[in-house]
């Protein structure tokens, strides 16, 4: 137990403050004791002992004495420290050490921070004796065989292109044939060693061989998007379209089957951006002249929200994010009464759902069977992905819907013998409405042009009874 008491160490301030409350708390004790004794005399109580003058100066002078050697004590423990020249070197010793902790602390982060600056600094080596042959002779003798093979030159000589480009010519055509292409390419053409491929109304490329120095692998020297509107077709950023190039590249490097992943990329593109045309002409024509006469919903997986859509985008590294992307869907109202408030039931009114399938293909569905005007089938409404034109899809589906009803009125008054006593008492007659489009109408695009239909009734002799449907809302006109 000494050993272990003589082991322990103290500090001489700790001691010093100790002592001093000792002190403090003996002759705080001293005074409320003499004042609860004047109290109690004062108060006349019994039973309290009360000491005399002579007791309470004998407690004061122990007092006294007790602080007084307590006090000496420390005095000489103080100048013994002072004395003993191994106190005194351990204290220069952890000052030392102390001033050695700092520096190493600043040291190490100034060595930190001058690490950036450092590496823009340094002076590179220079190679003295090869500049020296350099200038003497104007030439330099050791360059790398690798590089003595290559060669410097970057341009084929006259004589040597042509036959050069039919070596490579002859290159892409066995790399084509070896490779099996989407049955989607429409148009696939080689010419000065560089390979066509096209889809038409998507995209076209240009490819050859030679991928980071690689002849059997394919580079990507071009790429053009073919879908677009009426102004032209959609252009991507510079930026975008070399990002999206590097990333074709490399997939194609890394697959055996290259040309259905530089088809799927593009495709899923081109369907992104067409759905997003979509979107946005639907809006305008909302915002324009249709108005309240047709509605825009998107369609989703678990809803339908009114909205706007973004289109394919690239990931930091420039790859495409196709993770968890489903390109969303619209639907179409049309013929809504423009002197509702809106809240009936849009499911109503007749519509078409222009979304993406499975096979990534854009699919245009009509709510309800109708019948094209023009060959009296079931109308095939349709995207041009090359001209996307939304009001013209429109009027396409309003001509066919109006057809099937006016064909439907025509049938039913056909089965009235008193009506119906000459072939053309009930006739349906069909004139294309170019006043009502604001556009020329020929016969390109006579298919996507709306038509307007009359059912002309004999009422008696010559006056006929016309009926017709107004084109922004389903309700029938009559006009002699």
């Amino acid at each position: 137990m000494a050993a272990e008491l003589g082991q322990q160490t103290v500090e001489l301030g700790a001691m010093v403050r100790l002592a001093a409350e000792e002190s403090y708390l003996a002759l705080r004790e001293l005074v409320e004791r003499s004042r609860a004794e004047a109290e109690a005399e004062a108060q006349g109580k019994e039973g309290v002992r009360l000491r005399s003058d002579t007791e309470k100066k004998i407690d004061l002078l122990k007092f006294v004495d007790r602080t007084r050697q307590r006090m000496l004590r420390l005095h000489v423990l103080a100048k013994w420290c002072q004395q003993v020249p191994l106190v005194n070197y351990c204290r220069q010793l952890a000052s030392t050490l102390f001033n050695h902790e700092t520096c190493f602390t600043q040291t190490a982060d100034s060595l930190f921070f001058m690490h950036d600056g450092l590496q823009k600094a340094h002076v590179p080596i220079f190679d003295v004796p090869f500049a020296t042959e350099v200038l003497r002779t104007g030439s330099y003798r050791r360059l790398p065989k690798c590089i003595e093979e290559i060669g410097t030159q970057s341009m084929l000589f006259q004589d040597e292109r042509r036959p050069t480009l039919k070596k490579l010519n002859a290159l892409v055509r066995a790399k084509l044939l070896e490779t099996s292409l989407p049955k989607e390419i429409s148009k696939v053409s080689v010419t000065d060693g560089v390979a066509n491929l096209r889809v038409d109304g998507e995209f076209q490329v240009l490819l050859t061989l030679g991928y980071r120095g690689h002849f059997s692998l394919w580079r990507l020297l071009h790429m053009e998007l073919l879908v677009g509107e009426k102004t032209g077709p959609i252009k991507l950023e510079e930026t975008r379209r070399h990002a999206l190039g590097d990333d074709i590249e490399r997939r194609m490097a890394n697959t055996d089957n290259p040309f259905m992943i530089l088809y799927t990329v593009l495709h899923e593109l081109c369907i992104s951006l067409v759905m997003d045309t979509v979107i946005r002409q639907a809006n305008v024509l909302r915002q324009g002249r249709w108005k309240d006469a047709i509605k825009s919903e998107l369609i989703s997986d678990s809803s339908a929200a009114q909205g706007g859509n973004a289109p394919v985008q690239l990931g930091q590294d420039g790859e495409l994010d196709l993770s968890g992307f489903r390109i969303p869907g619209l639907k179409l109202n049309y013929w809504l009464d423009e002197n509702s408030s809106g809240s009936s039931e849009p499911d109503l009114y007749p519509f078409i759902n222009i979304e993406v399938g499975k096979d990534m293909l854009i699919n245009c569905l009509h709510s309800s069977f109708i019948l094209d005007p023009l060959t009296d089938k079931e109308a095939d409404l349709s995207i041009d992905l090359s001209c996307i034109d939304v009001e013209a899809l429109i009027l396409k589906a309003i001509a066919c819907n109006r057809h099937t009803r006016l064909l439907e009125i025509q049938r039913e008054l056909s089965k009235n013998v008193q009506l119906l006593q000459s072939p053309t008492d009930v006739v349906l007659k069909t004139k294309v409405n170019e006043e009502s489009l604001g556009k020329k109408v020929d016969g390109k695009n006579f298919q996507n042009s709306c038509t307007n239909e009359v059912l002309q009734v004999r009422a008696y002799g010559q006056l006929y009874i016309h009926l017709g449907i107004n084109i922004r809302s389903v309700i029938y006109v009559l006009h002699s």
